[in-house]
């Protein structure tokens, strides 16, 4: 069973980059770092997403980044991709596996099912998901204590809250509207490797 490579998995919104193309930020973003990515684009039909995904994949093999493609495992079998990512309630079976594995959970209860590791959020408010609950440490805390694979916080987390996320538990920490824009992605991706380097070295 592959493991994520990874501390810090940046997941794409392509519109909140805008006007800058996507690719330029995973660009900058590569060169500050990261290397997790999840190419989340759910508004795309698969042709259009592999269209997309295709060059950031080939730009993320030369920086030995993985990425791996939402939802949809065959756009990431056709486009080389490292693995998918599967919401919670995915009931699909990923026979090629070596393929890297993830799945989004928002409850323990949904913390099982075929993966690699686990994106559990939201921990706290943020505007990737308006009106939902955030989840806090202690809920964090009792995801990552009853995983049996490693779980990513995702929810509202800056590079302040990356210490406490680790403390509670968390493999590393993952986000969307905190590094997808269009000025100052790298140096706001650097703020987070900072603080995951800092705390994993002590």
């Amino acid at each position: 069973m592959p493991s994520p490579e990874f501390r810090f998995y940046a997941i794409t919104d392509r519109q909140r980059c805008a006007p800058r193309p996507l690719i330029e930020v995973v660009g900058e973003l590569l060169d500050a770092g990261v290397r997790g990515f999840q190419i989340r684009e759910k508004d795309l039909e698969p042709a259009d997403l592999a269209l997309l995904a295709c060059p950031i994949v080939r730009l993320c093999r030369h920086h030995r980044a993985r990425v791996l493609i939402n939802s949809h495992l065959q756009v990431a079998l056709d486009i080389g991709a490292d693995g998918v990512h599967l919401p919670a309630a995915a009931q699909m079976r990923v026979e090629h596996r070596e393929l890297l594995v993830g799945r989004s959970i928002h409850s323990l209860e949904e913390a099982e099912g075929e993966a690699d590791f686990f994106v559990y959020s939201p921990i706290f408010p943020t505007p990737s998901k308006p009106g939902v609950p955030a989840k806090g440490l202690e809920g964090l805390r009792r995801v990552a204590q009853a995983s049996p694979i490693p779980v990513f916080a995702l929810g509202g987390v800056t590079p302040e809250r990356v210490e406490g996320c680790l403390q509670a538990g968390a493999f590393g920490v993952a986000a969307i509207s905190g590094l997808m824009r269009p000025e100052g992605a790298g140096v706001q991706a650097r703020a987070y490797l900072e603080q995951l380097t800092g705390v994993l070295q002590r």
